[in-house]
């Protein structure tokens, strides 16, 4: 498989270089991290942002005091709409939360996130912002819950839910798993379950490698060749995936 990095590398790091001046002049100098990931494929909610190419994204993450936490992504894409010539080809992703403990083993998360594109997606602006509700158990179990209002800039309201689950099966091996349902029916044509499980070894405190199996209950496939100026990305059933994260 031919790797390609066809992100523009002055928009990158204005948004990571000016990101990260704010957390350094910020007065709650509280605690952050980042990370760079390289994917086999952008698997996102069921369907590819990548065309099933290989991409690169970059995250660095600010925890604040009193719970609050902000970030920011940036992520290579590419839609199934290569014959656009102003076609997207990054992801920004800002996001900001804040976490609040309930008990001892119980803990409840508010956050909202936008994605920013630095071009048109199917011939359209597509910038748009996501409001998640969370609740935790300890560290091992979560459910989510999100509404993205006018997604893509398609005019429909897309609904999410997940519960991820996760386990340490040796002091650097962890085993992981996600349910998902997507109520994308008026963005994708219909609505469906995804699913994914996988393992994580920690091969250091700054490295980690990840296997994952990702799965969708799709009733059917689109052609996305004849949709170019319509919401249809690349749906994917039955992937494996694999992932190099290099912490900071």
């Amino acid at each position: 498989m031919r790797f390609r990095v066809f992100f523009t590398i002055p928009f990158f790091l204005n948004f990571i270089g000016g990101f990260l001046l704010f957390i350094w002049f910020s007065p709650l100098r509280a605690d952050w991290h980042g990370d760079i990931k390289f994917l086999s494929d952008y698997v996102y909610r069921g369907y590819s942002k990548s065309r099933g190419n290989p991409i690169v994204q970059g995250h660095v993450d600010y925890m604040g005091n009193a719970g609050w936490f902000a970030g920011l992504g940036a992520s290579q894409v590419r839609f199934d709409d290569q014959l656009n010539t102003d076609r997207a080809e990054i992801e920004i992703k800002p996001y900001l939360g804040w976490s609040l403990p309930l008990s001892a083993n119980w803990r409840s998360e508010l956050s909202v996130s936008g994605y920013l594109y630095d071009n048109k997606i199917f011939n359209h602006s597509a910038n748009y912002a996501e409001f998640y509700a969370s609740l935790h158990y300890q560290d091992w179990l979560s459910a989510r819950a999100s509404i993205a209002p006018n997604a893509y800039q398609r005019q429909v309201n897309v609904v999410n839910y997940e519960l991820n689950y996760r386990r340490d099966l040796l002091d650097t091996v962890q085993f992981s798993a996600g349910l998902g349902y997507n109520q994308a029916g008026a963005l994708l044509g219909q609505d469906y379950f995804y699913w994914n499980a996988g393992v994580s070894w920690f091969a250091t405190s700054y490295l980690s490698i990840d296997c994952r199996y990702v799965d969708a209950a799709l009733s059917s496939h689109h052609d996305n060749i004849n949709h170019h100026d319509e919401f249809y990305p690349r749906q994917q059933e039955n992937k494996y995936l694999f992932s190099v994260t290099l912490g900071f």
